[in-house]
């Protein structure tokens, strides 16, 4: 919960990789950011969950706008078959799985690189981590409760509402740098500012939001409920 900025997309070149870690680590130098970069081998179980399933029936108007389908054999006791499937490279084995009632899952062998910052200790890790094998922004997380499984993500997310709008504007400034490097098939930022711009909508944004999960803390606190769900940390 709070405001972030969403972005998907694949490097111009192999080239422009080097040129944007080259720059991203160069502008985190003279800014006093911390940063890491990540180059590694990618390899194992790949079961990629951006896109799958919903919690909830969508309305009519949700399907349509979102591009959701049902997929009836995929229903069960835990999914009600609703799912909205990106446009990746696993997007055909994944709809041809999900019509079968099966869920998907692929060896990946592959190769990562990039460069991830830190700009604030309350906002989020901007991170630019590319396959090599296809140049897509790509994040492949392995947890330690499913050694040799790889969860895939299509693209990035930075939630910035507790680092403030300030923060928020930078990390706007720097993906949209990136587009020198990077063809973005999707930037949505939940404040509006990195289409718009415009500080003054996108600050009462930050504030609308903040005043919001103040008052859902206070009635939770009410209630006797965990209030830590909505903790910034």
């Amino acid at each position: 919960m709070g405001i972030t900025i969403h972005y998907a997309g694949k490097a111009k070149s192999p080239e422009a990789v080097d040129r944007l870690i080259d720059t991203l680590r160069e502008i985190s130098e003279e800014s006093g950011w911390s940063y890491q970069l990540v180059n590694g081998k990618v390899m194992g179980k790949f079961k990629p969950f951006w896109g799958i399933g919903y919690g909830f029936k969508p309305s009519e108007d949700q399907i349509l706008k979102g591009g959701i389908e049902f997929f009836p054999r995929m229903v069960s006791s835990q999914c009600n078959g609703y799912f909205k499937i990106y446009d990746t490279k696993f997007s055909a084995p994944v709809k041809k799985s999900f019509e079968k009632g099966v869920w998907p899952s692929f060896t990946i062998d592959t190769h990562k690189k990039g460069i991830q910052l830190t700009l604030h200790p309350k906002c989020e890790t901007l991170s630019f981590i590319f396959d090599l094998q296809t140049l897509e922004l790509a994040s492949y997380e392995v947890y330690a409760h499913s050694r040799g499984i790889i969860y895939g993500f299509n693209g990035f997310s930075c939630k910035t509402q507790f680092a403030g709008f300030e923060t928020h504007r930078i990390v706007c400034k720097l993906i949209k740098m990136a587009s020198r490097y990077i063809d973005y098939t999707k930037v949505y930022d939940e404040s509006k500012y990195y289409e718009t711009e415009n500080s003054h909508v996108s600050e009462e944004t930050f504030e609308a939001v903040d005043n919001a999960m103040k008052s859902f803390i206070v009635w939770l606190t009410e209630k006797g409920l965990n209030a830590t769900m909505c903790d910034e940390s």
